[in-house]
């Protein structure tokens, strides 16, 4: 089974994408603190980690730098309303692999999980 890690503070977009994500069979593991999410993201195996960008205690691109650092390769995509960002921006250049905009297309993340 996949494994998807979302860290997201906004409890509306971390049940919506656990319930889509659960129903069509993968494993989802969604956290609303940034540093639950890191220790989780540090501690366990996915194949999608989404982390948005504008949290309380720790930014997203903060979060990313760290996860990546440690789990070169990990596959990380940056979710936020605001893809200019400076902290986007920050973030892509540690390694994710791409955006999604709020509000964001699931059929995108379903392409990436497929292939």
């Amino acid at each position: 089974m996949k494994k998807i890690l979302v860290i997201d503070d906004e409890p509306a977009i971390l049940e919506t994408i656990k319930i889509i994500f659960e129903d069509m069979g993968f494993g989802v593991d969604a956290f609303s603190e940034a540093k639950q999410g890191l220790s989780a993201g540090l501690e366990n195996a996915y194949d999608l980690v989404l982390v948005d960008m504008r949290m309380p205690e720790m930014n997203g691109a903060e979060l990313t730098e760290i996860l990546l650092k440690e789990k070169p390769g990990l596959k990380l995509f940056v979710i936020t309303a605001y893809p200019y960002d400076p902290l986007v921006t920050r973030a892509l250049d540690a390694g994710a692999v791409g955006l999604l905009q709020k509000p964001f297309e699931i059929a995108k993340i379903l392409d990436f999980l497929k292939g």
